[in-house]
């Protein structure tokens, strides 16, 4: 079998290790993950689709989510959209804690890339951008992340975000003003799905290597094989721990 195909099998099962241990770790679990289905990912919904895939395109959809805090450290929370293509990941202390502010709110909202400008350097939009920010209520004041040293190594320390992308996507990139910031990350290409580590809210996009004509759309036999190894790897893993 080919190795690339192995390979992408058994980086998806690093992968949703990784992402359960998150959530196994914070108390989240079933936290959603953005794929769990038991084939293909489904047909990317985009906010504007490229010109052969507007027939039949389903449009994403946004999420919010709004959790107490208490007054030393801010609780395990989450919000993911319904269409399950974004997520955002607070492990416990992940959300600073300000004096009078009793809640926050988080939303989760599907961007056109397009409206951005030119992608990171090197890269072609991969995907819808999907912009991740959060407020205290009732002063309605953005919410502090504590600064750390985020790593895909351990997702315990900082938010998480979870994009599906639709192509090819190798690169996870944060916009805040207009500027692009490389954040940890980790793709499985069968699941379509990349993670990041971030200490940072802002405009997130997945992207893959520039290429003449944009991003190409990756095979669907390919999908299927990666996803059935990732699978089998998950399940002898389970069986073994």
């Amino acid at each position: 079998m080919n190795r690339r195909w192995i390979a992408a099998g058994v980086g998806t099962a690093v992968l949703y290790v990784l992402v359960a241990q998150l959530s196994f770790g914070v108390g989240l679990f079933p936290a959603r993950p953005l794929y769990d289905g038991g084939g293909p990912p489904p047909p990317y919904r985009w906010v504007n689709p490229p010109p052969e895939l507007k027939r039949g395109n389903t449009p994403p959809v946004s999420a919010a989510g709004t959790t107490p805090i208490g007054s030393k450290e801010s609780p395990n929370f989450f919000a993911t959209t319904d269409d399950n293509q974004a997520s955002v990941i607070f492990p416990p202390g992940g959300i600073a804690v300000v004096p009078s502010q009793s809640k926050v709110t988080v939303t989760v909202k599907p961007l056109d890339p397009a409206t951005l400008g030119p992608p990171p350097a090197g890269y072609d939009y991969d995907g819808n951008a999907y912009s991740i920010t959060g407020v205290y209520l009732p002063s309605k004041k953005p919410i502090q992340l504590p600064p750390a040293k985020c790593s895909v190594t351990n997702f315990n320390i900082c938010a998480t975000v979870q994009l599906r992308y639709a192509f090819n996507a190798t690169a996870l990139f944060l916009m805040q003003g207009s500027t692009w910031t490389k954040v940890p990350s980790q793709a499985s290409g069968s699941a379509l799905l990349i993670v990041g580590s971030t200490d940072k809210l802002g405009i997130f996009v997945a992207v893959d290597p520039h290429s003449a004509g944009g991003p190409k759309g990756k095979s669907q036999t390919g999908n299927i094989i990666a996803f059935v190894i990732g699978l089998a790897a998950i399940l002898l893993g389970t069986f073994a721990a």
